[in-house]
C-alpha cells in the first residue's frame, strides 16, 4: 500500500487507486499523514476538519466514524505489506503508524537529505540527479484536493516551503555544474511566483549573467529590491548586493565553470586507439620576480542617472551616451578610471599614489571633486527638460596592489567596498552626493559637508572651501549673503520681523548658506530651531524678550521636515501684536509646499529666495546672470 501526499491525496494498492470515501475521511487521513508516527490530539483534528468556529455538535461522532472507515480500508488492502499501517487510539487522540517508504513525503525528505550531502561534498552532478528524483515525486500542490476544499494547515505550508528549498538546492547544483541554460526558464518561473526568495533571485541573476543577459540580471535585482523596500522597508541581503556589484564589474569569479572534458577518439591509424581526455586549458599568470604585494587606498564613485520614462528610445540612448562621455571626461581629467557601466549605473575608481594617509586623502578629494563636476555638467548645465535624476555615492577603502603599478590599471576592488557604495547610493536623494565616514574624514579640510537626517542619516557634499586652511565659506553665494545682510540691517532699523525662506533642491547649498550667514552675523543674537520644536525659546514672548536687547536672527534648517508646531511658531513671530527686530532665515526643499501650499503666502514681511546651481569652483571673471539666485520681490 502506498500513500501519496505530494499532490492530490491518493491511496494505492499495486498501482491501483483505493476509494477513500467522503471529504471528512480524506481530510482525517491527510492530517494524520502529515503528522505520521506522532499522536494528533482530537481537538486538533476537529479544528483541522471544521475550524474553531464551525465545529458541529456531532463532530466527534463524525471523526470516530472516519477513523473506523480508515481502519477497515487498511485491513482490506494491507495483506501484502511487510509493515501494514496501523491507526491507534491514544490517550488524547489518534496516531497513524506507517512505514516511511510507503509515503512519498518521507521518500522526498530522504532524497533531499542525500542530495544536499552530495552537494556539500562538491559532487554537483550526483546532487542534481538525486534532487531531480526528489522533485519528480511531486504531482502538484501537496494535498491539492483538500486545499481546494478549503483546508489549510501549518503542516502544508511547511511542506511547500521544503519543496521550494529543494528546488533551490537543485538549481544550485545545476549552476555549479555549468548547466545554467537548462534551469534558466524554471528559475524565471520560480522567481515570478516567489519574488521575495532572495536565494532564487540570486540564482536567476547568475544564470542570466552566464547566458549573456547581464541587463536582465540587473533588472531582476532591481525588481526584488523595489519589492523589499515597498513591502517591508528592507534592503536586499549582502549576498545579493555582492552579486550585483560582481555583475557590474564583470568579476571573473561568477563566470560559468568549465564543462567536463570530452574524450577525443583518434581513428584511421590501422588499430584501435584508447580514448584520451583532452587536457583542460588553464589561465597562465606571469608573476614578476621579487615583487611584493602591498595595500593602497581607493575611492569609488558610483553614479546613477535615470532619465524620465515615456521618452523615445532614441532620445534616451543619446542622453545616456552624453552622460557616459561626460563621466569619461571628468573622471579622466581628475586622474580616475571608469571601471564599468551598465544601463544608468557607472562605477569610477580613484587610486592614491601611495598608501600613506595624505595619498588617500588626495584620491578621495579627487573623487569628490569629480562627483561635484559631474553633478554640475549632467544636471545643471542642461535645459530643465533634459535633466536626469542623478544620485552619486563616494566611498573609500583599501585594495591590494603591486608596487610601481600603473595608477590607471584595472583595480581589484573588494566586494565589501562596492556594497558600501551601493548602500550609500540607495540613501541618496536626487542631485545629492553622499559620502562614507572615511571619505568625509579624509577630505574634511577641503570639502564642506552637511549631515542629513531623516530615515537614513547621511553625509552630503555641500561645496568646497576656498582653501584648506582658511575659514569655511560658501562658494559663489556672495549675492545671496549680501541680500541677507541688507535684510538684517532693514530689520535692525525698522524693528519689524521679517522672514526669508531659502528654497532649493537637495545638495544645492541651502545649509552652507545659512551656516555662512550665521558666521557673518554681527551685533545680533542668533537662535537655531530644531525640526521638532524650538531649541531655545519655547514661545513668541520669550523671543520678544531676547529681541529687547538688540536684533535677533532665528535660523530654521530643513523646514520641509519640521512639524506643524514649528511652522506655526514662525508664523506667530511674524504676526506678533508688538513688532520687534527679528529676522527668520529658514531653508526648505520644495516638498514643504506640497504639505502646506499656502505657508508664508499671507505674510506681509516675507521673501522667498530660490537657489540655483553655481559652479563647483569660483571663477575669476564675474558670474553670469543665469548663475545668480532668483530673488522674489519683498511683499512689504
Amino acid at each position: 500500500m502506498q500513500f501519496l501526499v505530494l499532490g492530490p491525496l491518493q491511496l494505492m494498492d499495486n498501482e491501483k487507486p483505493i476509494a477513500l470515501g467522503g471529504d471528512r475521511r480524506r481530510a482525517t487521513l491527510g492530517l494524520l499523514l502529515l503528522n505520521a508516527d506522532r499522536e494528533v490530539a482530537t481537538s486538533k483534528l476537529l479544528d483541522g476538519l471544521w475550524g474553531t468556529d464551525e465545529t458541529p455538535m456531532t463532530a466527534r461522532k463524525v471523526l470516530q466514524n472516519a477513523v473506523r472507515g480508515l481502519r477497515v480500508t487498511f485491513a482490506e488492502h494491507a495483506h501484502g505489506d511487510a509493515r501494514p499501517p496501523a491507526l491507534l487510539t491514544c490517550a488524547h487522540g489518534y496516531q497513524l503508524q506507517v512505514d516511511p517508504e510507503q509515503v512519498d513525503m518521507f521518500r522526498f525528505h530522504r532524497l533531499a537529505r542525500a542530495g544536499r550531502a552530495e552537494l556539500a561534498a562538491a559532487r554537483p552532478g550526483a546532487a542534481a540527479a538525486t534532487l531531480r528524483e526528489a522533485l519528480a515525486l511531486w504531482r502538484g500542490r501537496a494535498l491539492a484536493d483538500l486545499v481546494e476544499s478549503g483546508h489549510s494547515w501549518p503542516e502544508l505550508t511547511a511542506l511547500e516551503n521544503a519543496r521550494l528549498d529543494v528546488m533551490e538546492d537543485y538549481y544550485e547544483a545545476e549552476l555549479a555544474g555549468g548547466r545554467h541554460q537548462a534551469v534558466l526558464s524554471d528559475l524565471e518561473a520560480m522567481v515570478e511566483a516567489e519574488p521575495l526568495r532572495e536565494r532564487a533571485c540570486h540564482q536567476l541573476m547568475l544564470a542570466l549573467y552566464r547566458a549573456g543577459r547581464q541587463a536582465d540580471a540587473l533588472a531582476a535585482y532591481r525588481r526584488v529590491r523595489v519589492r523589499l523596500a515597498e513591502q517591508f522597508g528592507l534592503e536586499p541581503g549582502r549576498e545579493l548586493r555582492l552579486l550585483q556589484h560582481a555583475i557590474l564589474v564583470h568579476d571573473p569569479s561568477i563566470a560559468a565553470p568549465a564543462g567536463p572534458a570530452r574524450p577525443v577518439v583518434i581513428t584511421g591509424l590501422g588499430q584501435e586507439t584508447e580514448p584520451r581526455e583532452r587536457p583542460v586549458a588553464r589561465p597562465v599568470q606571469l608573476i614578476p620576480a621579487q615583487r611584493s604585494v602591498g595595500r593602497s587606498s581607493v575611492s569609488t564613485v558610483l553614479i546613477r542617472a535615470d532619465y524620465p520614462t515615456g521618452r523615445r528610445a532614441g532620445d534616451v540612448g543619446r542622453a545616456l551616451e552624453r552622460t557616459a562621455r561626460i563621466v569619461q571626461e571628468e573622471v579622466g581629467r581628475l586622474g580616475g578610471v571608469v571601471a564599468g557601466s551598465t544601463g544608468s549605473v557607472t562605477l569610477a575608481l580613484f587610486r592614491s599614489a601611495s598608501p600613506r594617509d595624505e595619498g588617500s586623502g588626495q584620491a578621495a578629494e579627487r573623487a569628490v571633486r569629480a562627483a561635484m563636476a559631474l553633478r554640475q555638467r549632467i544636471c545643471f548645465d542642461v535645459p530643465d527638460g533634459e535633466r536626469p535624476a542623478l544620485r552619486v555615492a563616494v566611498a573609500t577603502g583599501e585594495m591590494r596592489v603591486r608596487p610601481g603599478g600603473d595608477a590607471r590599471e584595472p583595480l581589484p576592488v573588494n566586494g565589501a567596498l562596492l556594497v558600501d557604495s551601493e548602500s550609500l547610493l540607495q540613501a541618496a536623494e536626487d542631485t545629492e552626493i553622499v559620502v562614507c565616514g572615511r571619505t568625509r574624514r579624509l577630505t574634511g579640510t577641503a570639502i564642506a559637508y552637511g549631515r542629513e537626517g531623516g530615515h537614513r542619516p547621511r553625509w552630503t557634499v555641500k561645496g568646497r572651501y576656498r582653501d584648506s586652511y582658511g575659514r569655511a565659506e560658501v562658494l559663489d553665494r556672495e549675492p545671496e549673503l549680501g541680500v541677507l545682510n541688507s535684510l538684517l540691517e532693514r530689520v535692525r532699523r525698522r524693528s519689524r520681523p521679517h522672514l526669508v525662506l531659502v528654497v532649493g533642491a537637495p545638495g544645492i547649498g541651502k545649509s552652507p548658506l545659512l551656516a555662512a550667514f550665521e558666521r557673518r552675523v554681527e551685533n545680533a543674537a542668533t537662535v537655531r530651531l530644531g525640526t521638532g520644536g524650538p531649541a531655545g525659546p519655547a514661545s513668541t514672548p520669550q523671543v520678544a524678550r531676547l529681541a529687547e536687547h538688540g536684533p535677533l536672527v532665528v535660523f530654521a534648517d530643513d523646514l520641509h521636515r519640521a512639524d506643524h508646531a514649528v511652522l506655526e511658531f514662525i508664523e506667530e513671530l511674524l504676526e506678533a501684536p508688538q513688532p520687534f527686530p527679528v529676522l527668520v532665515v529658514a531653508a526648505a526643499r520644495p516638498e514643504l509646499f506640497r504639505r502646506r501650499p499656502d505657508w508664508g503666502a499671507g505674510q506681509r514681511h516675507a521673501s522667498r529666495m530660490t537657489l540655483e546651481p553655481v559652479a563647483a569652483e569660483p571663477r575669476a571673471e564675474a558670474p553670469r546672470a543665469g548663475q545668480l539666485a532668483r530673488l522674489c520681490h519683498v511683499a512689504s
